[in-house]
């Protein structure tokens, strides 16, 4: 009887044989689709109109004067310092919640990862 191997070559790299036969009958990769769409959606957040930089901008301008004695100039933003500083943190929190599932959705093909194989940096 021969034994089984215990890693599989394949074109994207050798993986752990049992992994790769678990996953096959148990994980479904469009769950990757949806993390594009998450990464997709975050990403717009941060960078779009109105989003998470443009926040922290305003913020960062009346922080600077409140703080600093910087001559300020009028918010675009009709929300108060404290206001906007707590919309950003929301933003953040619901950004983490977001990207952890994304992270839930990779962690199980870690585990193609043949045991005593090269550490990613």
């Amino acid at each position: 009887m021969t034994a089984r191997p215990t890693v599989t070559s394949t074109h994207f790299g050798n993986v752990d044989t049992a992994a790769l036969e678990h996953l096959g009958s148990t994980y479904d990769t469009r769950g990757l689709l949806d993390a594009v769409d998450i990464v997709d959606q975050v990403g717009g957040e941060l960078t779009g109109p109105d989003g998470l930089r443009d926040t922290l901008l305003s913020i960062h301008g009346m922080a600077h004067a409140l703080l600093n004695g910087a001559s300020s100039t009028p918010s675009r933003y009709e929300d108060t310092l404290p206001e906007q500083v707590l919309g950003a943190l929301e933003l953040i929190d619901d950004f983490m919640e977001q990207l952890a599932h994304v992270r839930e959705l990779l962690e199980p093909l870690e585990s193609l990862r043949p045991d005593g194989g090269p550490e990613e940096d």
